[in-house]
């Protein structure tokens, strides 16, 4: 690991946005919780891959998720069809 300390105050940012997206949902609009979710997925993968830790397999869903993840602006039908990938995707890649 490059800089425990660095990491660390990374790692802490990661929990503060998802603590807080946990606070602010309960007066947001229903569609933010689940690009929360897969928001802080993405970001936990980034933090993963600048310490050398992502495997490809990380690095592909990082891929997938950024992708599509702000379709939740445009068209809730195409938001939860994007997260119905995103599970296949999961699925597909299970013991890789």
């Amino acid at each position: 690991m490059k800089d425990k300390d660095a990491f660390e105050d990374r790692l802490f940012g990661l929990i503060g946005y998802m603590i807080t997206s946990g606070r602010n949902l309960l007066d947001e609009t229903p569609l933010y919780g689940p690009f929360r979710l897969v928001d802080a997925a993405s970001r936990l993968i980034g933090l993963l891959e600048d310490e050398g830790m992502a495997s490809d397999r990380l690095l592909s869903i990082r891929q997938q998720i950024d992708a599509g993840k702000h379709s939740v602006m445009s068209d809730a039908d195409e938001f939860r069809g994007y997260l119905d990938r995103l599970v296949y995707g999961l699925v597909d890649r299970m013991g890789q």
